[in-house]
């Protein structure tokens, strides 16, 4: 066991620096390991190698509240986008940008940071009734929807992202967040050490939500994951922050 001593303030600065030592990982002598950059088309090509959840639209993480009433999709990678340009649907202008940067670790692998900025991502937000991919939403339209009626209006938000993981060693092929820490197709020394979110849109809320049809609406997404690697504790909740906050504009 650590004991701490000092003022509280001391205390809660030790701990702070605790946890980045955790998360950031190894320290050299010397200072910071090295650093390179990779393009972040490593990344985003590397997404979107399954589309199980609404089929045939390319998979992404989604973000739900905590306890459970709303379930956000926010297409930060642009691959919602890029599908329905490429089936013959609207341009809704979405635009990535980013940077992926590796750290050499001393077991040869590297952590990975990926920060991934994303303007007019096609939105919705399913509220639980059906199924995920066909049950109604409380606001925006899927990108299949869209594709199917092109004389709706999307939901469309600002996010960013930071993503941080291990992965095999330097310039190694990037995983799909998805495929690998979500689905569980990791490869050994693949390991998600944090996820952030935050995204702001607007758009139409439907009636299903409690307003009249059409009530314009905004969604604020803030999602904050910590993932202590090898933690066993069965209380341990890796989302201290999960928020889906959808509300009227009028």
């Amino acid at each position: 066991m650590i004991r701490l001593k000092g003022s509280p303030a001391g205390r809660v600065g030790i701990l702070i620096l605790l946890t980045a030592a955790i998360l950031l990982g190894p320290i050299t002598a010397m200072g910071a390991a090295p650093m390179s950059t990779r393009p972040i088309s490593d990344f985003i090509s590397a997404q979107g190698t399954t589309n199980g959840f609404i089929p045939p639209i390319p998979d992404f993480i989604g973000w739900g509240d905590n306890p459970f009433h709303q379930f956000a999709s926010v297409d930060y990678t642009g691959l919602a986008a890029a599908w329905l340009r490429a089936s013959g649907g609207p341009d809704v202008g979405t635009t990535v940008s980013g940077t992926v940067t590796e750290r050499k670790l001393s077991d040869g692998r590297v952590m990975v940071t990926v920060v991934l900025r994303t303007t007019r991502a096609i939105t919705w937000v399913w509220g639980g009734e059906g199924d995920l991919a066909t049950g109604p939403l409380q606001f925006g339209y899927r990108a299949n929807e869209i594709l199917a009626d092109p004389t709706v209006t999307p939901a469309l938000s600002n996010s960013e992202m930071k993503a941080q993981f291990t992965n095999t060693g330097p310039g190694a092929p990037l995983p799909d967040l998805v495929a690998a820490f979500i689905l569980g197709g990791a490869l050994p020394g693949q390991e998600l050490r944090s996820l952030m979110f935050r995204s702001s849109g607007t758009g139409a809320i439907h009636e299903i939500f409690g307003v009249p049809e059409g009530t314009p609406g905004q969604l604020i997404v803030t999602q904050t994951g910590i993932f202590m690697p090898h933690s066993q504790a069965p209380t341990y909740d890796g989302f201290p922050a999960e928020r889906v906050d959808l509300h009227p504009l009028e």
